[in-house]
């Protein structure tokens, strides 16, 4: 990776990933995680007025910002995401492909499904978000802690009583501008959930069984539950996450049956999962009573 500068107004650093299955991405990165990587030695080194600057810089962006998931907006989310689900009902319908989908076959070759793959992107560009789903699926796919499109939607679905939020405060002032505006990010969790929900629905799936695997250098430590989960339908891809390298001195296999009402994003309807990376990803809508999914 190379460092290709420094935003002080927004407390990040941009790398270039020159190598491996993100060659090519560009991650922008809190500046307090430059303390994860490794640089050569012999490197140019900032004064101390320099390093004290962006140090307060840190500290700013590190404050914490908490967003309860209130019963009420939750309650205004379900009667707005029935309403899209029957339209969404319609749509999937009429796509005969869908009826006859093969999920433990598309499992089995961590291969999307096409038909489903254009018939989101089709109801994205109806719904006017089709540039914030693509955006946030290949951040999401490359590195979810690059930039804040993430935790921008993550905020949304506090606010929409869906899951509360616990992390840092916003740097970007233009993160819910334009394309990411909140009312379309509303619209665009509103389409994931009610696509994957009638989805899985006209197969006759009302949950799914999905794995989890990690490997860590020291041990695992409890933490907050994310707003959005990384799980894989594959166990085999889990399974090798589990097994981890040479520094592995802990490591996690879970595996559980999980309501489709969770699913956000699937590999069989996201373009970015069948690039690159061809694990059988699933994300899920965090469940704060649900500490390994």
């Amino acid at each position: 990776m190379v460092v290709a500068g420094v935003d002080r107004e927004r407390a990040v650093f941009e790398v270039v990933v020159e190598a491996f299955e993100d060659a090519g991405a560009r991650w922008r990165l809190p500046l307090d995680y430059v303390a994860r990587f490794q640089f050569a030695r012999g490197g140019a080194l900032l004064d101390a007025r320099e390093t004290g600057a962006l140090q307060g810089l840190v500290v700013e962006a590190m404050r914490a910002l908490e967003l309860p998931a209130t019963g009420a907006a939750r309650a205004n989310s379900d009667r707005a995401l029935a309403l899209e689900a029957a339209r969404v009902r319609e749509a999937i319908a009429s796509r005969a492909a869908l009826r006859e989908l093969d999920l433990a076959a598309h499992v089995a070759g961590r291969e999307g499904c096409e038909e489903a793959i254009a018939l989101l992107a089709s109801l994205a560009a109806e719904r006017g978000v089709a540039s914030l789903e693509q955006e946030l699926a290949r951040t999401y796919v490359s590195n979810p802690e690059s930039g804040e499109i993430v935790k921008g939607h993550a905020i949304v679905l506090a606010e929409m009583g869906l899951c509360a939020y616990s992390g840092r405060v916003v740097v970007d002032e233009s993160l819910f501008d334009g394309d990411g505006a909140k009312d379309l990010r509303r619209a665009h969790i509103l389409l994931r959930l009610a696509f994957l929900r009638e989805l899985m629905a006209v197969i006759g799936r009302d949950e799914v069984e999905l794995y989890r695997g990690a490997a860590f250098e020291g041990a695992v430590h409890p933490s907050r539950v994310p707003s959005l989960v990384a799980a894989t339908f594959s166990r085999e891809v889990a399974t090798s996450h589990f097994d981890g390298g040479p520094t592995t001195r802990t490591a996690l296999l879970a595996r559980q049956r999980v309501p489709v009402g969770r699913l956000f994003m699937t590999f069989l309807e996201t373009a970015a999962m069948n690039g690159r990376y061809r694990e059988a990803e699933a994300v899920l809508v965090g469940d704060p009573g649900n500490l390994t999914f």
